[in-house]
């Protein structure tokens, strides 16, 4: 019953993980569709440019171009919501199927230590500290999160590599996925944060999935 009820919880937390990443997907449209113009190199530039505008834009209370960023900011607060609702428990019922070796224990115990810290980031820089009030704030939060979504990423990406219960897909798209952020890191090129974000989603997709569907034949 205790094994039954324990499968339940991680089925539903994948099941969600993947929800949610779409609803995220979702939002973060309807965020640019509704975006009120303007960018750091161009405040005059009319709607949003996935390769000019950041994420952090979108959660401007005024846009560049000056104008009120309500319909937008509400949208990518959304998004925000939903994706550390749906990541805090899918990455700690994935950590519950590694290995019972120490070592993988401890990394997987850091790396979920460090997506927390990610997605506790998300959350106070994206609701307490908007880019246009508070920019220092904000960019501290924003590299902070994203280097813990960096260190997370490459540690589940070596916990998979030396876990026979993974194909070594999975950990070549965690890899994939820390690597685009340590560029974003390093070059600031808003289309790089892009690309974390749709990467990570399909990673998502699919490990998440082949995690149910383990499960599932577990039964």
């Amino acid at each position: 019953m205790k094994r039954v009820l324990l499968g339940s919880w991680r089925k539903i937390a994948f099941i969600l993980a993947i929800v949610g990443s779409l609803l995220v997907l979702i939002l973060l449209s309807f965020g640019i569709i509704f975006y009120s113009g303007g960018n750091y190199f161009n405040p005059s530039t009319p709607g949003y440019s996935m390769w000019l505008n950041t994420w952090s834009d979108l959660g401007r209370t005024v846009a560049w171009s000056g104008e009120t960023n309500f319909t937008a900011q509400l949208f990518f607060s959304l998004a925000c919501v939903f994706w550390v609702i749906s990541l805090v428990p899918s990455i700690h019922a994935l950590q519950s199927l590694f290995s019972e070796s120490r070592l993988g224990k401890l990394l997987s115990n850091t790396g979920t230590l460090f997506a927390l810290i990610s997605a506790i980031t998300v959350f106070l820089f994206v609701f307490f500290f908007p880019e246009d009030l508070h920019p220092f704030p904000h960019r501290f939060f924003a590299v902070l999160g994203y280097f813990s979504f960096f260190l997370a990423e490459i540690l589940y990406a070596y916990i998979m590599f030396n876990d026979k219960n993974y194909p070594n897909t999975h950990a070549i798209g965690f890899l994939a996925v820390g690597i685009v952020i340590l560029l974003f890191l390093i070059f600031n090129a808003a289309i790089l944060q892009k690309l974390v974000t749709f990467i990570h989603t399909i990673v998502i997709w699919i490990v998440f999935y082949s995690a149910v569907k383990s499960l599932q034949q577990n039964e």
